[in-house]
């Protein structure tokens, strides 16, 4: 016998029929999604940034030849990730995977190589360029050997501080600034003993992964430029944790963002003062070893010798 449903049961069963339709194009769109990952072509592009459209999610970038895609030329790419695209200003120098799905191209793993003299404010407004003279904050850091360290204990120094993570696998990036500490520690142990008033610092900005150990294992990895596997004494590793991350960032000008097991970001390296100011900061990879440690020891010519108290808080923070 025919029984109508109730309108109670009507209900449930129409959002029961919705659920099946909505979970067909789930697995309908999960297809074409699959099938556009599979069809999509990726080529790597350098080029500068012409202009930033956040509205839009989209860069116009002057970009050199592409080798088997397109010849050099300026045109837009959508960039999807907004935070990434917030960092962008006009001049600056990136590189990025353009990816081409159905004809249409879109931004990846954008790596700002150099940043334009002065950022773009409609497009970075978050953006801080460490200026000669600013007060370094008292950032606490974890060193290579599992104990906290805080910058004030380098004072009395002159400190290179430059931002790593050691699975960077961009060889222009992280890897060529950390050849480049390791020159500039060569040179300091062949050299006067006023070499031990320059101290090296690279800071990991992937604490999860770049424990104490690993550190030490990078550090180790620099041995045939550095001549130790523990070159602790005048270059030291650390890793900032996640509550002083975000802060140390924005105060040393650097951008940096998880996209699973590879960190977008841009480069960061600062000369600091032996009272704990910014004397020079580079936002690229450009610079050179011997300049920049002229530059740290023309920091110390007036600067006295720290007193044997200091002097044996510094061996301290830097023991093996």
């Amino acid at each position: 016998m025919f029984r109508q449903s109730s309108p109670a049961i009507r209900r449930v069963q129409a959002a029961q029929l919705a659920a099946c339709i909505l979970a067909g194009i789930a697995l309908i769109l999960a297809g074409c999604a699959s099938k556009s990952a599979e069809n999509a072509r990726r080529f790597h592009l350098h080029g500068k940034i012409v202009s930033v459209n956040l509205a839009d999610r989209a860069a116009e970038v002057d970009a050199d030849a592409i080798p088997g895609y397109m010849d050099a030329m300026t045109m837009s790419y959508a960039v999807p990730d907004a935070k990434v695209l917030a960092t962008l200003g006009r001049g600056d120098e990136i590189t990025a995977d353009v990816v081409v799905v159905d004809d249409l191209a879109h931004l990846e793993n954008v790596v700002i190589v150099k940043r334009a003299s002065k950022p773009d404010p409609a497009s970075s407004s978050d953006f801080h360029m460490p200026q000669p003279g600013d007060v370094v904050p008292d950032f606490a850091l974890l060193d290579q050997n599992g104990r906290q360290i805080r910058l004030r204990s380098y004072r009395g120094d002159a400190l290179l501080l430059t931002f790593i993570y050691t699975r960077c696998p961009f060889a222009e990036f992280c890897p060529k600034v950390s050849d480049d500490f390791a020159r500039i520690y060569a040179a300091l142990r062949k050299g006067p003993a006023s070499g031990s008033r320059i101290r090296l610092l690279s800071v990991s900005f992937d604490p999860a992964h770049d424990t104490p150990a690993v550190l030490r294992q990078y550090a180790a990895s620099f041995i045939n430029t550095t001549g130790t596997d523990r070159p602790f004494d005048r270059w030291e590793f650390a890793a900032a944790p996640e509550s002083e991350l975000p802060k140390m960032a924005k105060f040393f000008g650097l951008y940096y963002n998880a996209q699973e097991d590879q960190i977008v970001h841009s480069i960061s390296t600062s000369l600091i003062s032996p009272d704990g100011k910014i004397v020079a900061w580079f936002h690229d990879n450009d610079w050179q070893p011997q300049a920049v440690l002229a530059e740290a020891a023309a920091t110390l010519v007036h600067v006295p010798e720290r007193n044997a108290r200091d002097a044996g808080k510094s061996a301290d923070r830097g023991g093996n």
